[in-house]
């Protein structure tokens, strides 16, 4: 059943599909008259009319722009497109509403069907010049070439017309059909427009030739071959087609890691033992065309292979691995060859994920690896690019999106659990993001995401946990002892308090002010609420108790919660800090433990965790932009388990340690202006957007609060 909500999501992302593909392929020229709402209206439908082309002729959107002939004399027909093969015309009328709730009315059917009959009878002249052009083209095609016509009604909105409605097409399809059913109708709906541009949007199936040589073929359910490939091919295959080979894998490539370059010193050191020393690849296909070398002596030669919609669900680190070392030594690295199965799945509902699980299985695979196969995330990501024209990754290995251009399902999720109504699942943070991907009854992710949460509730509320996250970093000089410890590890909890005391109930409405009238009110918000957290904290649990003992503790975590929103609700400050929760002279703290050192001996990070570039700095930002634009690679990293040099750098696959790393970026970017020294550890995100130096920070004032409390 489609609700309200779904066809105003529809309306959404169909409309910047309208904007973004086929409002410039349109005739304009008229609209000025209408003023800008009017002409804006006007311009959504004639963008509709050419969609609703695209859908039903198989057209581009330039060629469906040019079928529209809405207007002054359009005798009820918005667009007239012609098909030659078979011949066949569709006369389309829409409709347009930026709430999805669209409907035709008898006199606009009774119009569409007097628009057919001036058509029928060749009265050419009572429509505009772009009608009457393609008017007299269309009357052609139905008398010289017997083509069908359907008559397109395509309504933004999902309600069913009413029979007033289907009476005028039924009585119509009586008249026009005495001699042979010619003529019918069809309604588009919000949806099927909605369906169009997801599928627009969706890479192009990919067919892979694969050459086999040795190869066998394997007897069972499903056609399968398996075979030695030149890695030279395989590279090819990375080349063209990037990281669409992986769609349906559990998790991307995880880019720059220890033992991808290890895969990658293997090829170019000893490429005649590359083979033996690799797992190989899984091909999944819908349908594999082979071509044996000879009819007779098959197996004495390669075997030609087309795997049709295929996908690598098992090697994507080889294969990316493999492409690097063809791209440093291709002459060395060619001689090698790696072991692939190409596997048909024949249409068997659920092999393509068994298979996918159980390859990966073979290697670490977390829980969140397994929640990328949840169809629920794949419409997340439409949704953003299509809604916000932002990006939204999934799998883990995919680098994370430029703060300013989207988010990774890690931040998606944690900023979901701080929206949430109860404070039960952005506490549960204060220790791990891991329960976000868990399932079943008490697990958070199935809460989180079902139902389907919309994008654009999703990205304000990550930006709200963006904010929150800086507003208490640029305070955190302000807080000592307890105080601090509190702040730091209720970050979520504070993100939720946040958000709930700013009232969002309307985060996921277009015209909710969010941006310029909530975003802005979150640093103040923080400042007021934190008092009252540690206040309230101290009051009910004592000033002993640790912070993540009381966040551990949902009942104490909601009773905690309801204390410190209802004294906000008051618009009281806050009871002052005892003196030692007040840093006041912060240069006699004891110098903390070097990051890169504390995050290795603590083991805080997984070897091979994607990093990605990012600085606050404006003067810096301006400065990289250009030249990280001109190859990804430059903004991506993997964390190595190294005291001196954490960070191997995607762009060379060499290791760097953070600080030299950016120094060694500002020099290739030729910064003229550069500073002399820097924070590298504050550059390098991990999963949900936190520096490696604020990570290290939460951990480190973490155990020292657990020392207190151990002394104490």
């Amino acid at each position: 059943m489609t609700t309200e909500g779904d066809a105003r999501r529809h309306a959404r992302q169909v409309r910047a599909a309208l904007e973004r593909s086929y409002t410039s392929h349109v005739y304009a020229g008229d609209l000025q008259q209408y003023g800008v709402v009017g002409a804006e209206q006007r311009l959504l439908s004639r963008a509709l009319t050419a969609l609703a082309v695209r859908i039903v002729a198989g057209v581009d959107p330039v060629t469906a722009g040019g079928f529209v002939i809405d207007g002054i004399a359009d005798q009820g027909i918005d667009g007239i497109a012609l098909c030659k093969q078979p011949p066949h015309v569709y006369l389309v009328q829409a409709k347009w509403s930026d709430t999805g709730a669209a409907k035709i009315d008898r006199e606009a059917a009774r119009e569409l069907v007097s628009g057919l009959d001036y058509l029928d009878r060749e009265r050419f002249s009572e429509f505009n010049a772009r009608g009457e052009a393609l008017g007299e083209a269309a009357s052609a095609l139905m008398v010289e070439g017997n083509a069908q016509v359907t008559l397109v009604i395509a309504l933004m909105g999902t309600a069913t017309p009413g029979p007033n409605v289907i009476r005028v097409l039924d009585d119509a399809m009586a008249r026009f059909n005495q001699h042979g059913p010619r003529v019918k109708y069809c309604f588009l709906h919000a949806q099927d427009f909605s369906r169009q541009v997801r599928q627009d949007r969706e890479p192009e199936p990919i067919t892979l030739d694969v050459t086999l040589g040795p190869w066998h073929q394997h007897d069972g359910l499903h056609t399968s071959f398996q075979g030695s490939v030149r890695v030279e091919d395989v590279a090819a295959w990375s080349a063209t087609y990037g990281a669409g080979l992986f769609r349906a894998n559990i998790r991307d490539p995880l880019g720059a890691t220890r033992t991808n370059s290890g895969i990658v010193r293997s090829l170019i050191t000893e490429p005649g033992n590359f083979w033996y020393r690799n797992n190989g690849i899984t091909v999944l296909c819908d349908s594999i065309e082979a071509r044996p070398g000879s009819m007779q002596f098959a197996h004495n030669l390669p075997m030609q292979l087309t795997a049709v919609n295929a996908s690598i669900v098992n090697g994507a680190q080889t294969v990316t691995a493999i492409a690097e070392a063809m791209r440093i030594h291709p002459e060395i690295a060619a001689q090698a060859k790696v072991g692939v199965r190409v596997i048909a799945t024949n249409g068997v509902t659920g092999f393509t994920e068994d298979v996918t699980k159980a390859t990966n299985l073979q290697n670490s695979v977390e829980a969140r690896d397994f929640i990328a196969l949840d169809p629920v995330q794949s419409e997340i990501r439409e949704d953003f690019a299509a809604d916000l024209d932002k990006q939204y990754t999934i799998k883990r290995g995919a680098p994370d999106p430029s703060p300013e251009s989207g988010c990774s399902i890690v931040e998606a999720a944690a900023a979901l659990a701080c929206l949430h109504p109860t404070a039960d699942y952005s506490a549960r943070l204060a220790r791990s993001l891991d329960p976000l991907w868990e399932r079943g009854e008490r697990g958070a992710y199935d809460v989180l995401f079902d139902p389907r949460p919309p994008a654009l509730q999703i990205w304000r509320a990550v930006t709200a946990v963006r904010a929150v996250r800086e507003a208490l970093h640029s305070t955190r000089s302000q807080r000592e002892g307890r105080a601090a410890a509190v702040a730091q590890h209720s970050e979520y909890l504070i993100a939720h308090l946040v958000l709930k005391h700013l009232g969002i109930s309307q985060i996921d409405e277009r015209s909710y002010p969010f941006e310029d009238e909530i975003l802005p009110r979150v640093a103040d918000t923080v400042a007021a609420l934190v008092p009252w957290l540690i206040h309230h904290a101290d009051a009910e649990y004592g000033a002993d108790t640790q912070i993540r003992t009381i966040l551990a503790n949902p009942e104490q975590t909601r009773h905690l919660s309801t204390l410190v929103l209802s004294s906000a609700a008051t618009g009281e400050d806050a009871p002052t800090l005892p003196a030692e929760y007040i840093r006041a002279k912060p240069e006699r703290k004891p110098r903390r433990p070097n990051t890169v050192p504390y995050l290795v001996d603590a083991n805080a990070i997984t070897e091979g965790t994607p990093l990605v570039y990012y600085s606050a700095v404006s003067t810096e930002q301006a400065a990289l932009a250009e030249w990280l634009a001109e190859d990804l690679r430059r903004s991506r990293a993997t964390w190595v388990n190294s005291r001196t040099k954490p960070i191997l750098w995607e762009a060379d696959q060499q290791q760097y340690s953070p600080s030299g790393l950016i120094r060694e970026m500002w020099q290739l970017a030729d910064w003229k202006e550069q500073p002399v020294a820097n924070q590298g550890t504050t550059r390098w995100l991990v999963d949900g957007g936190e520096s490696l130096w604020t990570l290290a920070l939460r951990l480190q004032e973490a155990e020292e609060e657990t020392e207190s409390d151990r002394i104490a």
